[in-house]
């Protein structure tokens, strides 16, 4: 995650400070991009791995759980529930400053071509 957020800051620096006759400095900007999609595409697959994880030891507990045990089976699937959701809410506000930054990034290379 530290990658992405360097890629970010990298390339809110270079957006600003960077002139057409600086166009060969894209390429590292383009290999970082690709970089910080594919973590978030790892990450992706990772919280579907640990949802599911997740899922099947409930299972296991909720069938051989009694009394109380239900309760805290319970309590904890809860308090998981709630860590998917952060974890969604952190996934869609990365996915948004990706898509803005690669919007930034597109129309710098565009300008290149021109």
């Amino acid at each position: 995650m530290k990658t992405i957020a360097s890629f970010f800051a990298v390339l809110l620096f270079a957006s600003n400070s960077m002139a057409a006759s600086q166009c060969a400095e894209l390429k590292a900007e383009l290999k970082a991009m690709q970089k910080a999609q594919q973590q978030i595409m790892a990450s992706l697959v990772s919280n579907h791995e640990t949802f599911a994880s997740s899922m099947e030891e409930y299972s296991v507990s909720v069938k051989s759980a009694q009394g109380a045990t239900v309760k805290t089976v319970s309590q904890d699937m809860g308090q998981s529930a709630q860590a998917f959701r952060t974890r969604g809410v952190q996934g869609k506000k990365m996915a948004a400053q990706l898509n803005d930054a690669t919007g930034d990034l597109l129309a710098r290379v565009a300008s290149c071509l021109k």
